[in-house]
């Protein structure tokens, strides 16, 4: 059997692949968002299942150092909070509400 591999031959055939292929468009979107549904159902699985010991926790928090502020960006702060009224109702509100 002698195939056509001329452009116009290979294009007939992509056209022809293109329409059995639209047939099935919406069972193919389908399919592919229950694979999809079905891999984060497994992902959450295998992460709800992780267990973190109090040994491995107390370690990464043992790692972790505490943040530190230069003194005279204290004082900066400081300054600038008693000359603005805005300033310092923010930082009253910061203290009172910190979320």
């Amino acid at each position: 059997m002698v195939k056509n591999i001329s452009l116009e031959g290979q294009l007939n055939l992509l056209k022809k692949n293109l329409i059995t292929l639209n047939k099935y468009k919406l069972f193919i979107y389908i399919v592919f968002v229950l694979i999809l549904y079905g891999f984060l159902i497994l992902k959450i699985n295998t992460l709800d299942q992780f267990v973190v010991s109090n040994n491995s926790s107390s370690q990464i928090s043992g790692t972790t150092t505490p943040q530190h502020l230069n003194q005279a960006v204290i004082d900066q702060l400081q300054q600038l909070q008693n000359n603005n009224v805005t300033v310092q109702t923010l930082f009253e509100q910061a203290r009172n509400n910190p979320f």
